[in-house]
């Protein structure tokens, strides 16, 4: 079963691999690098017109370390086809789940190590209680309090946890261990910690003869990857990421905005407001651009978020172009080709209007109007480049290799 699981890691690394090359390209890189640095300049003055004691900074770094301690889940790479072709050997999946376990909780370790340094600086400014020991049992705290939620996972696929147990070790359990290490004694909140990190082990070890709850293993596997696979959809297309379709009556009235003679304007917009997945991501990505606007005060920075997510909104929605090709009664309509591809532009500019606007109106709340109305021109600017060069040559290529 060790074999199984580094075949499946390879396997799993591998494809992930094929991923990022796309994810951190030359342009996003280039980006980040700018992201970063911004947000690292306004967090250290943010930091330095901050005073010990002050009274919402103990409450903020709790639901910091909380929401850190949610991320990263236990990848188990269990096939669907496992349940049938290898139930003789379920009780041998043990060590299959330990190797899992232990790949798991490295990775979300990272994610521990990178929030607590993150948050050194707040806590050494503005923690009374401060000292060397304190932010090194901090990190003790942390990685002991995320073996213990990932061993709820372990546990739950052998003895089907209530919905109960779960919110009591993943979600009050580290709310208590926290409270008690910020406000009351950082010791006694890791001897408490490793109380309950006892009892998770001996719990763990307990599943060895136990039956694996299947169905369960595989609806958590192909959940998270789901996610993962709608992170990487963001830069690029997803075969394994199937569409799902959901009617959303409430939209009708604002196909009005998008009215057009043209059958293909109205079969790309109507398919857009119900495919879940192109929606969902033009509605995350022009939230997720727009609150960062919105916090950064940063010029420079809040005009290049602001040109990054239309190009990353309008680089995700060209396959979109090519949904309907295997629909056969498409191909009845009258109409050309070039009306399509005029249609598809015409229904992204008036998406990306809404987005540019949206952009504008955050940016007023935080921004000096001239960086305002410069991030509106050059999101324009960019917007007819990528509408009327960039869309058209990228359509054009992925037509002449079909």
């Amino acid at each position: 079963m060790n074999n199984l699981f580094k075949h499946r890691f390879n396997a799993h690394l591998i494809e992930m691999t094929k991923y990022l090359k796309y994810v951190f390209n030359d342009f996003f890189v280039i980006a980040l690098m700018f992201i970063f640095g911004g947000l690292l300049y306004e967090y250290s003055i943010a930091i330095k017109n901050l005073s010990a004691g002050t009274w919402w900074i103990q409450p903020l770094v709790l639901i910091i370390l909380f929401i850190s301690l949610q991320l990263g889940s236990l990848a188990n790479f269990v096939k669907k086809a496992d349940y049938v072709f290898l139930l003789p050997q379920e009780k041998s999946f043990y060590n299959y789940f330990k190797s899992a376990m232990k790949y798991s909780y490295v990775m979300a370790s990272i994610i521990q190590v990178f929030v607590w340094l993150i948050l050194i600086p707040l806590i050494s400014k503005t923690f009374l209680n401060f000292n060397r020991s304190y932010i090194i049992l901090l990190l003790i705290s942390l990685l002991i309090n995320k073996y213990i939620i990932l061993g709820t996972s372990f546990i739950d696929i052998y003895s089907n946890f209530s919905n109960k147990r779960n919110l009591v070790f993943k979600i009050i359990f580290p709310i208590i261990s926290l409270s008690i290490f910020i406000w009351a004694s950082d010791v006694l909140s890791v001897v408490f910690s490793l109380i309950v990190l006892g009892y998770t082990i001996l719990a763990m070890k307990k599943c060895t003869n136990l039956s694996v709850h299947w169905n369960k293993v595989i609806n958590n596997e192909n959940s998270r990857m789901h996610r993962i696979y709608q992170f990487f959809n963001m830069f690029t297309d997803v075969p394994m990421l199937g569409g799902k379709v959901k009617r959303r009556k409430y939209l009708d009235s604002l196909l009005r905005l998008f009215r057009n003679d043209n059958v293909f304007a109205y079969l790309f917009i109507r398919g857009m407001f119900r495919d879940k997945e192109i929606s969902g991501l033009y509605t995350r990505l022009s939230l997720i651009g727009s609150l960062l606007i919105l916090f950064i005060n940063n010029k420079y920075l809040v005009i290049l978020l602001s040109m990054l997510f239309i190009y990353l909104i309008v680089f995700q929605m060209i396959p979109y172009y090519f949904n309907f090709d295997e629909n056969v009664f498409t191909y009845i309509y009258p109409i050309s080709n070039k009306n399509k591809l005029s249609s598809f532009v015409n229904i992204i500019n008036k998406l990306m209007y809404i987005t540019i606007f949206l952009f504008f109106i955050v940016s007023i709340f935080s921004n000096d109007i001239y960086t305002t109305l410069i991030l509106l021109l050059i999101d324009f600017v960019e917007l007819f480049l990528l509408t009327h060069v960039y869309i058209n040559k990228k359509i054009k290529k992925a037509e002449l290799k079909s």
